[in-house]
């Protein structure tokens, strides 16, 4: 009597392993691995859909029951080759070992490995062949309720459970830790790649206005520092051009064209980094033309901005002028904002900036700025 249900509920294809739902209409594959009838949902009614998942599910069944036994066919225990703790300290070691990692991305990632193993402390001596999709959602889940329980001292605020950036990070070392097991074949997929990250919402800048940043830089030039000047014309630099500080720093001479309409500012965030031409700006030609009649004829190869840093001096205006403490960084972001509210377009802006996304990620950090500054212009529209 069960068996004659059974066949009236599943209908058989001209596909070994594939069947239909006859109720749902739904194809599921029926595989045996390891003595045992597995079954698996193919999530759709159309069959050429259903065919072409079914070879993806079979491997997938028949790898997991391969990687669940021994050479003898029985379950093991995880040994050290098997567990997780072993392809966690592969993991660092990649990182350490990347040369082309800067010391402040590489502690960032070592941190994200801490934050992990202590969300999930069971994690390291599990056995990475039974790790499932189940137990990385379980974990994603807590991740985000609980956090770490880590509270930075003398904190106003008490944040409940992990911010989306922190987050986001221990799904990459996960995601990264997974991976190298994979690599060594002792799982057939990475069972944290359906995580979902976390959406990032982008910070609100508290920036100063056009004439509290010119107090700020009358009040750093007048400081009576031997400095004081130059520390200025820095301050001036990295807000006309958007450059980040390293890039300032390198900028020489030769880098502004013979007819003086462009600066070409060197790319130094990473070994693909291009050098990008910098439209000349009207107050940018101004401190140029400031720099050159204040110190005097100078080589090509000087460099435009004396200073390694501005950041003592900037901070000091900033509190004399009431505004939030602004870092090299910072100055960055105050170019990106007075350019889209001078009505430069994001992908202009992002070129400008040096990004090869195309405006990708400039939309992502100043697209709400494009949005408040259109309701603030419309707000002048009359008829």
């Amino acid at each position: 009597m069960e068996a004659t249900k059974r066949e009236k509920m599943w209908e058989r294809t001209n596909v070994t392993n594939l069947l239909r739902n006859r109720q749902s209409g739904t194809y599921y594959a029926r595989v045996k691995a390891n003595g045992k009838q597995k079954w698996r949902s193919l999530k759709t009614t159309v069959f050429t859909v259903a065919k072409l998942r079914l070879a993806d599910v079979e491997r997938d069944i028949r790898a997991q029951g391969a990687t669940a036994r021994g050479d003898s066919g029985t379950a093991t225990d995880p040994s050290a080759e098997t567990k997780v703790a072993t392809y966690i300290a592969a993991y660092r070691a990649t990182q350490q070992n990347d040369s082309k990692l800067k010391a402040s991305s590489l502690e960032r990632k070592l941190n994200s490995v801490k934050a992990l193993v202590k969300t999930w402390p069971e994690l390291p001596d599990r056995d990475v062949r039974r790790l499932t999709e189940s137990d990385c959602q379980t974990w994603a889940t807590k991740a985000k309720k609980e956090g770490t329980g880590f509270i930075a001292p003398n904190v106003k605020t008490k944040r409940a459970g992990m911010s989306a950036s922190a987050f986001n990070k221990c799904v990459d070392a996960l995601l990264g830790i997974l991976e190298i097991a994979k690599a060594k074949g002792l799982i057939y997929k990475n069972p944290a790649e359906k995580i979902v990250k976390l959406p990032i919402k982008p910070k609100p800048f508290d920036l100063p206005s056009n004439a509290q940043f010119k107090e700020m830089v009358r009040l750093i030039a007048t400081a009576g520092s031997r400095w004081s000047t130059d520390a200025a014309e820095m301050v001036r630099l990295l807000a006309f051009t958007g450059a980040r500080l390293n890039e300032a720093r390198r900028l020489r001479w030769f880098h502004l064209n013979e007819a003086e309409t462009l600066l070409t500012v060197p790319g130094t965030k990473s070994e693909k980094s291009i050098d990008r031409p910098l439209p000349l700006f009207k107050p940018l030609a101004e401190l140029l033309t400031e720099i050159r009649n204040r110190r005097g004829p100078e080589t090509a190869h000087t460099p435009i901005a004396r200073l390694k840093t501005c950041m003592d001096a900037l901070k000091s205006a900033c509190r004399k002028v009431g505004v939030k403490e602004m870092d090299h960084h910072d100055l960055r972001h105050y170019f990106a904002t007075r350019c889209i509210e001078s009505g430069v377009d994001i992908p202009t802006l992002s070129r400008w900036l040096g990004h090869a996304d195309g405006g990708v990620l400039a939309m992502k950090t100043y697209g709400h700025l494009r949005q408040e500054h259109s309701l603030a212009q419309a707000t002048k529209v009359v008829f």
